[in-house]
């Protein structure tokens, strides 16, 4: 259950910066806003890659230990 609240927090932040990156790009004519979210959308995605990567590494150090 935990795991699906943090995916939902997590897609809404990546919603939100998508949505905004667009809408500035169309409404006020800022080209780089739209590749600026693509960053902001690249770090979240590196972030959250970077935690369950520790998290399986953690996990599988725990196992050889038990």
């Amino acid at each position: 259950m935990v795991a699906d609240s943090a995916e939902t927090l997590l897609c809404a932040y990546l919603s939100v910066i998508l949505l905004v990156g667009l809408m500035l790009n169309a409404t006020v004519g800022w080209w780089w806003a739209d590749p600026l979210a693509a960053i902001g959308i690249a770090f979240l995605a590196l972030r959250e890659g970077r935690e369950a990567w520790e998290e399986t590494t953690k996990q599988s150090g725990q196992a050889e230990q038990g």
